[in-house]
């Protein structure tokens, strides 16, 4: 199925991951469109889908040959209609491979994201903290390391356990090691040497992160997706607590199930950030709880939406439309965002009116998990019927989507019993 010529846009997304389903859903949602996904290869996610024309682009590793298949389809999608053309990333990675290649792209498309140099300053980590140092804004204590630099003086100063993680998420892809993890728990000087001694190998060049490891489990992490205008003001701040997280090596630290609500302070001190760095468009912090001292402290910028994003739109707010009204302009959407979703707030900021569940787990899986005040909140939403799971799109009629929906919860349960969560460690 081809898009339809008379489709007033086009949005075009980088990736192949459920944060790519997602958006392509919202999009499809709230105007009836559907998206070109242009993931490595095709999966159960993003395939046989009534939101997207699937268009495997193969590897992304170099990045001149997809600037070049963007600007190809570019003229493919707009010799079939003059319409605008919107393109997105689901990763770091692409959100970079975009900004470095604006100049070129910008012929062709709309980019909802801010420039390069201001990306830079907030999704390189190191880049992070001394911004969050700077404005006063509570996070872990952190050390970076160089590969090959001396350690000894680093090492010196680590209380265990040390949570390890790469400065650019960009670059630690291409890192190749045995027991590679997107974040890693490092609980002794002899775990920290073996660590380093594997990233210094691994062909990995930027900053590594060492911090400070903040007590708790799942339920103490938060996340909060802001976005700014053109004119670079933060308008919204949409939070929720996460209730548990996926712990398999390469999906370590992403939400499986998320609590919507409101919270003043993060929703504050990330609109200082972002419009402290000049930002426009989407971005999303993530944080935890430090229940020592009552403070949410921040640990890093995505600029993008999150993988699991649609915690937004299941509690009302669905953020293809804010990039509709920024970026393409009234004449494609001319809604008021102060729906009863959002409501104003002490923070300057809308917030999220509405207590939902997000969740990708099967609910039966889900209940295991839920011995914390943050999960009592979700066991009260899973009972009122106030849960939401991207995947559960009574638009998708095909019987393939069905089965891969199946096969999806079953896994949920294979990986969950191999890779408990931390609530669950001793």
């Amino acid at each position: 199925m081809a898009i339809d010529p008379t489709q007033p846009f086009v949005p075009v997304i980088l990736g192949g991951d459920i944060g790519t389903y997602t958006l392509a859903r919202e999009f499809y949602e709230a105007y009836g469109v559907r998206s070109v996904v242009l993931p490595a290869a095709g999966n159960g996610v993003i395939e046989h889908s009534v939101a997207i024309e699937l268009r495997p682009i193969g590897s992304m590793a170099d990045e001149d040959r997809v600037a070049s298949a963007l600007a190809e389809l570019a003229r493919e999608l707009k010799s079939e209609a003059d319409r605008p053309l919107m393109l997105f990333g689901s990763l770091d990675f692409h959100i970079m491979l975009i900004a470095k290649n604006r100049a070129a792209l910008e012929e062709h498309y709309v980019i909802p994201y801010p420039q390069l140099e201001t990306i830079e300053a907030a999704a390189v980590k190191e880049n992070f903290y001394a911004l969050a140092e700077k404005l006063g804004i509570a996070h872990p204590r952190t050390s970076v390391y160089y590969p090959g630099a001396d350690l000894a003086q680093l090492a010196g100063s680590f209380t265990y356990p040390v949570i390890g993680k790469p400065s650019s998420s960009a670059d630690w892809i291409a890192a190749k090691f045995v027991g590679k993890q997107k974040i890693h728990t490092i609980n002794s000087r002899d775990e920290l040497e073996s660590l380093v001694s594997k990233i210094d190998a691994s062909g990995y060049n930027s900053g590594y992160i060492f911090q400070e490891y903040i007590p708790g489990g799942d339920d103490a992490m938060r996340l909060c997706t802001y976005f700014a205008t053109n004119e670079e003001k933060v308008i919204f701040a949409g939070y929720g607590e996460v209730v548990i997280e996926e712990h398999a090596p390469l999906v370590l630290g992403n939400s499986a199930a998320i609590v919507t609500g409101r919270n003043d302070q993060m929703a504050a001190d990330g609109a200082r950030m972002l419009e402290e760095l000049g930002w426009r468009g989407i971005a999303m912090i993530d944080a935890k709880y430090d229940h020592r001292d009552g403070t949410v402290k921040f640990f890093e910028i995505n600029p993008r939406l999150g993988r699991n994003h649609f915690y937004l739109t299941a509690a009302g707010v669905n953020p293809a439309r804010f990039y509709v009204t920024e970026f393409l302009g009234a004449q494609f959407d001319d809604s008021n965002p102060q729906t009863d979703a959002v409501v104003d707030t002490e923070a300057g900021v809308l917030q999220l009116s509405r207590q939902q569940l997000f969740t990708v787990l099967p609910h039966h899986l889900l209940r295991r998990f839920l011995d914390s005040d943050t999960g009592r909140k979700a066991e009260a939403l899973l009972k009122a019927g106030k849960v939401s799971n991207p995947l559960k799109f009574a638009a998708e009629k095909n019987l393939r989507r069905k089965l891969y929906l199946l096969l999806n919860a079953v896994n949920h349960y294979r990986k969950y019993k191999k890779f408990p969560p931390r609530t669950l460690q001793p």
